[in-house]
């Protein structure tokens, strides 16, 4: 037995190393344990009812997996490659470049019609804001000026007619007045037409001529932008380069090809079924796919096409299959020329047990099915426990969120579809309820 100590701190008695020597010994001695000692915590789960329906029985059909798009990009000019950044294999956004031309003599064509712009739109801005308040000013005094010469004028040759009268000038003298008063007048006309031009400013013609000349330059620097546009080539949708047809310092002329893109996202699968299967198939309907390159995911994809042009030789008609891709580690699982195994739903209509898809796990030498048996009396109206053990199975053909299976699972059965990546055989679960069917 320990004995007790006290330790006295600051004059008074303190007990607490006492109960923290008496803690370390009873767990040392295993007197202390814990409150789920032989009794192991239950795994959380999410289950469904495997059920029955009328199906008709899935068989396999090899296919072969193609990109959803592909698309052989060329150049629209001429002109050498001074830039190729992608290489094969490389993910690309839609609108990245992927080739870059040599621009020199264009970026020249750019600078000057540009500057012709700018001067052509200067021209137009100076009719557009009309005379200057310093034009409209020499104006008016010009016209004030040749007023007062007018006057002038009239008053000399009003004199010299009262001398002519009188016999003290010559008529050359007054045909010398009259002819200035002639010339101011016409001098004045001039003047005044000068102020009113000033004052209205340009014709609209003019201007209208401006802004013509104004939206042709416009043109001509659009043209030489889009030409520039045209020597950066990019992606027409995001997507993967699997192969270039030029190297950098190669020429390309107009039309050549610079490198083939195809789309990853989602893969189309073509499968070539008998003409006998061939009129039970619709587009819409879900297939279930299996592929060697992805042995452990369960892949649905759906019917987009029935071509109805069979192979001459064959007579066997083409069958389309979308399907969503996935990524590992940011690249596609699912990749051109990929064999493909599509079960489709051509056999004979019978009762097959179906669970969800996401119930079946797979990575081992067989699917699996973790069916959960219920414990007896422990619900407590919310939720349900149980222990499960997995079931080997086989997979059937698809039928919306689930998949059929043929396997020791009977209709009613709980299978486990959340929280299944973790079971082991006889682990204990507890699942909410209530506990909802598969939809077909």
């Amino acid at each position: 037995m320990l004995g007790i100590q006290q330790v006295r701190m600051r004059g008074k008695t303190s007990r607490a190393p006492l109960f923290r020597l008496l803690g370390i010994a009873l767990l040392g001695s295993g007197v202390i344990c814990t409150t789920a000692s032989g009794q192991e915590a239950l795994a959380p789960v999410e289950v469904a009812h495997a059920r029955k329906v009328d199906l008709a029985t899935g068989q396999s059909f090899v296919g072969t997996v193609f990109p959803a798009r592909t698309s052989d990009v060329g150049s629209a000019v001429d002109g050498r490659v001074v830039a190729l950044p992608v290489r094969d294999g490389q993910a690309v956004a839609a609108a990245e470049p992927i080739a870059e031309l040599l621009r020199g003599l264009l970026e020249i064509e750019l600078a000057g019609a540009a500057a012709e712009l700018d001067r052509r739109q200067q021209v137009l801005a100076e009719l557009q804001a009309g005379s200057r308040p310093e034009e409209l000013e020499q104006a008016r005094a010009d016209t004030a000026r040749l007023e007062a010469s007018l006057e002038y004028a009239r008053s000399r040759l009003t004199r010299i007619e009262r001398l002519v009268t009188r016999g003290t000038a010559t008529t050359d003298e007054l045909q010398d007045a009259l002819a200035e008063v002639r010339q101011a007048e016409a001098s004045l006309r001039g003047s005044r037409a000068a102020l009113a031009m000033a004052e209205a400013g340009p014709r609209v013609e003019q201007i209208a001529q401006a802004a013509a000349a104004v939206a042709v330059q416009n043109a001509a620097v659009e043209r030489i932008n889009d030409q520039l546009s045209k020597h950066t080539i990019r992606a027409p949708f995001a997507g993967w380069v699997v192969e270039r047809f030029t190297e950098k310092g190669e020429w390309v002329a107009r039309g050549g090809l610079v490198a083939r893109i195809v789309e990853l996202d989602r893969v189309e699968i073509e499968v070539h079924v008998p003409e006998r299967h061939v009129g039970r198939l619709r587009s819409g309907m879900e297939v279930r796919l299996e592929f060697d390159a992805a042995p452990t995911q369960t892949w649905i994809g759906t019917i987009d096409q029935v071509v109805p042009q069979a192979d001459l030789l064959s007579r066997n008609f083409p069958v389309r299959v979308l399907l969503e891709n996935q990524l590992h580690e940011g690249v596609p699982i699912l990749r051109g020329g990929m064999l493909a195994r599509a079960w489709l739903p051509v056999g004979r209509i019978g009762r097959v047990t179906v669970v969800p898809k996401d119930a079946v796990v797979l990575g081992g030498p067989q699917p699996i099915v973790f069916a959960v048996t219920p414990t007896a009396g422990n619900s407590d109206g919310d939720s349900q426990s149980g222990t499960v053990r997995p079931v080997p199975v086989t997979l059937g053909a698809a039928v919306g969120a689930a998949v059929a299976i043929d396997g020791e699972i009977a209709a009613g059965t709980p299978v486990v579809i959340r929280g299944n990546e973790r079971l082991r055989p006889g682990t204990a679960v507890r699942y909410p309820l209530p506990v909802q069917a598969p939809l077909p």
